[in-house]
């Protein structure tokens, strides 16, 4: 069975099920910055690299035991992994903040490090910092690499993934200005559908519109070697109801990938 068939389904909104629906709280705008996420991205590093040693200090003695060569190979191993973290995410840091790209041996388009962020989430709930807060971080940081590191990229089969619940005036503003460009678009109602229309359409760039819960997961379904640009909707009546995006952020990611 091919990989994208083995793939969860979702539904684009339903990472909204457990919302109660009171706008009163509900966190209307939202427009982080990169520092929040590379902020507990540093975090969460730190605490997995202390917790990989002191597990590591734990099973040491019996390593020993069993064999002393086999203890050295498992630190060697370790320290290895916890330099080469460290090494990046010093490169990472350094690319986001100096806008100049210091990550040009790694392959994948875009940030993809969908291991760590579950961790991220948890810690950033211990300060009372909401999981779609930290999303919106992780999605400039994205964004970020994307126009960091494919400066010199040009598109030749852009594909737009829009929201179904896009407010009408807007709807209708976003389908003009694909047809401007000539580009292709498509409304997902799904994980599936979204799914199989990359695979239909083969683009080799993608803008993916949406709320932050589906951008993650979508980016997390993705082909690591397509850029993907994500921009989140607003959504000022509450999630999947006449959402709307800023139009020039849009247009500035087409003449981006475009290179028009």
């Amino acid at each position: 069975m091919e990989q994208d068939e083995q793939k969860k389904d979702r539904i684009l909104g339903d990472e909204w099920l457990g919302w109660s629906g009171d706008l009163l709280s509900y966190e209307k705008e939202i427009n982080e910055g990169k520092r929040l996420f590379l902020l507990f991205y540093l975090i969460t590093v730190v605490i997995v690299c202390f917790g990989i040693f002191f597990i590591y200090y734990l099973i040491s003695p019996r390593l020993y035991e069993i064999n002393i060569y086999l203890n050295y190979g498992v630190f060697l191993f370790i320290l290895t992994f916890i330099i080469g973290l460290g090494l990046f995410s010093l490169l990472l840091i350094l690319t986001v903040i100096t806008n100049r790209n210091f990550i040009f041996f790694r392959k994948k388009a875009g940030l993809h490090l969908e291991w760590i962020y579950p961790v991220i989430y948890k810690i950033a709930s211990i300060f009372k910092i909401s999981k779609d807060r930290v999303s919106n971080s992780i999605i400039k940081v994205n964004n970020a690499l994307i126009y960091i590191t494919k400066e010199k990229f040009k598109a030749k089969n852009l594909l737009i993934l829009l929201p179904r619940c896009f407010e009408k005036s807007i709807r209708e503003k976003v389908l003009e200005m694909t047809r401007k460009y000539n580009c292709q678009i498509f409304i997902a109602t799904g994980g599936s559908s979204a799914r199989q229309i990359v695979k239909k359409v083969n683009p080799d760039a993608i803008i993916g519109v949406a709320c932050e819960r589906d951008l993650i997961s979508g980016m997390a379904d993705s082909i690591k070697s397509i850029p993907i640009i994500a921009i989140p909707n607003r959504r000022p009546y509450g999630p999947c109801k006449d959402t709307n995006i800023d139009i020039d952020e849009l247009e500035r990611a087409i003449k981006f990938l475009l290179k028009s």
